[in-house]
């Protein structure tokens, strides 16, 4: 079935990506709005009590401000999501060098107060769309820094080319995890340590999805304690080697 007739055969804005992502952007900030009075107020409760010595209050007011920090980080990693699927992908030249220093960016703030160390060997060119295979690293070191252990993340990037793909690895010195969950990290949602680290559980989801659509793979090898690989490939330019930088 092509795109006009898949596109034709789902109700309503459904079918008509433009009117999608426009009610996406409009249920974004109706979702954000009541958010932001609720912050408001909380921060107005912690001036009024200022000089009490009452802890209840305290904590009270840390949970509504953590409460508040996790729908945030929700409704943007959903809305992050769903955008991916609506938006066309526009493959051209993609270096993937600036496209890790675009993500390292993104991530600056992490980086350094987690005082993570990036590394990478020499990245191609290949051929996809930019910012998505940027959302693709930011993910990959994102979940590196949060699932770190006692000592700081040191995270490394390398590509091998192989034939027609380049095989690309993610690794870390975190918590690991244990190889059984190793499909199960990869779906909507899923957290295998609850609430202990932060999170929507949608970062890996979001990277196997544009993988896929890029014509890739992703998986990963880990043992609990051992830290983790994440490895996901990439087709290589036609027309020869790509260069790398």
């Amino acid at each position: 079935m092509g795109s006009e007739e898949h596109n034709a055969a789902k109700p309503g804005w459904l079918g008509d990506p433009e009117a999608a992502r426009e009610f996406l952007t409009i249920a974004v900030h109706d979702l954000r709005e009541p958010l932001r009075a609720i912050r408001s107020s909380a921060e107005l409760l912690v001036e009024m009590h200022k000089d009490s010595t009452d802890e209840s209050q305290a904590r009270c007011v840390r949970f509504i401000s953590d409460g508040v920090d996790r729908m945030e980080l929700l409704i943007r990693d959903i809305a992050e999501y769903f955008y991916g699927e609506l938006r066309d992908l526009e493959p051209a030249e993609a270096d993937l060098h600036r496209a890790l220093a675009e993500a390292r960016r993104q991530l600056s703030g992490e980086l350094k107060s987690t005082e993570a160390v990036l590394t990478h060997d020499p990245l191609p060119i290949v051929t996809g769309d930019f910012s998505s295979l940027a959302a693709v690293f930011r993910c990959l070191i994102d979940n590196a820094c949060k699932f770190r252990g006692e000592a700081a993340p040191r995270i490394h990037v390398g590509a091998i080319r192989r034939e027609s793909e380049w095989l690309f690895s993610v690794r870390d010195n975190g918590v690991g995890f244990k190889p059984v969950y190793g499909e199960q990290i990869f779906k909507p949602f899923e957290r295998l340590n609850g609430r202990r680290y932060p999170g929507s559980g949608l970062g890996l989801a979001l990277a196997k999805r544009i993988l896929e659509q890029h014509g890739g793979r992703i998986w990963a090898e880990s043992q609990p304690e051992q830290g983790a690989t994440f490895w996901f490939t990439l087709p290589a330019a036609e027309g020869g080697s790509s260069p790398v930088r």
